[in-house]
């Protein structure tokens, strides 16, 4: 009514929480079911039947990070069943995320000089010109292709580990995260060596170097691993160490991806002078933990990269991936 004051979300009840997900469910609105989720999950749980769960297929796409958030929120009350439909709800959500951010041609190229002209090669202007005023020091004749230099361009394997944060992540802000940014860099590195290591109190080998595996998998085992308050960066690196060994070759990389606070385990930092480049991308959080971060970027000799919010990460990984040396 007209002048009446609307109750407080965080004070409804059971039974009103229960009206308010009918009408978001009837009217998709993937916002106000997470907010109801967040004040009542129990009470959304019992309106989530299998009709409505296929119903919010629909618009899961459209949600970006709201359904794979809703599915962590939800996924211990729901049954097997249901947790299985809405999970797949919350990879492919999160499966269209990466591919557009991930893009097409992430690999770098190497230049190798060359005097024969193939199609698509470029002219190396400035080794030209000293090529020139080397063979020719009094007068420079009618130039043949002999005397130009080309740029045959190669792409770089890129052979690495990904290390993803999840601890203290009770609305599921990190795994949502970690499983968004494994992807994207799953999509980047289809063709490439890469590691995937997942940690909060140890850390767990998401994707061993050597193994063949679909990002589904990869996806839905990051959504599924429990949230805890415990961050061991120690476990993590050396857990990255072991991938990185079974890597054959130079330009091996890791990218550590967190707040650097870390509670269990010993400090990370002795760890760093075993990477060959170590780079960090800091996730929100303690002042003390971002010095962490910095001093591990810094003796691993990798790039620190700060961000304000968990949204800009996979941008953030693609910016590191495109010249991780």
């Amino acid at each position: 009514m007209a002048g009446e004051a609307l109750p407080k979300l965080d004070k409804l009840d059971r039974a009103s929480v229960q009206r308010l997900t009918e009408t978001a469910i009837e009217f998709e609105n993937l916002p106000a079911l997470m907010s109801l989720a967040k004040i009542n999950k129990y009470a959304v749980v019992q309106k989530l039947t299998m009709e409505n769960i296929q119903r919010l297929g629909r618009i899961a796409g459209k949600g970006g990070v709201i359904t794979p958030q809703l599915y962590f929120i939800t996924r211990g009350l729901l049954d097997p069943k249901r947790k299985r439909i809405f999970r797949r709800l919350a990879r492919e959500s999160l499966l269209r995320m990466s591919l557009r951010i991930a893009g097409q041609g992430l690999r770098g190229d190497i230049p190798k000089r060359s005097e024969f002209y193939e199609p698509g090669m470029e002219i190396d202007l400035d080794a030209t010109i000293d090529l020139i005023i080397e063979k020719y020091v009094t007068d420079i004749p009618i130039l043949s292709p002999r005397d130009l230099v080309y740029i045959e361009k190669r792409e770089r394997k890129k052979s690495g580990v990904l290390i993803l944060d999840t601890s203290g992540s009770m609305m599921g802000e990190r795994n949502v995260n970690a499983a968004l940014t494994a992807a994207v860099a799953a999509y980047a590195m289809r063709r490439d060596k890469y590691a995937v290591i997942a940690f909060n109190t140890k850390a767990y080998v998401i994707k061993d170097v050597n193994e063949d595996k679909d990002i589904e998998d990869i996806v839905d085992r990051i959504l599924d691993l429990e949230a805890v308050g415990y961050t061991n960066i120690e476990d993590a690196l050396k857990k990255g160490l072991e991938q990185l060994n079974k890597i054959k070759g130079r330009f091996k990389w890791a990218i550590l991806i967190t707040d650097g606070a870390y509670n269990q385990g010993r400090d990370p930092r002795p760890l760093c002078k075993y990477f060959e480049k170590l780079h960090v991308i800091n996730l929100p959080g303690k002042s003390w933990g971002r010095r962490v971060c910095q001093d591990l970027a810094r003796l691993g000799g990798g790039r620190y990269v700060s961000v304000q919010s968990y949204q800009m990460v996979p941008r953030v990984l693609m910016r590191v991936l495109h010249s991780p040396w």
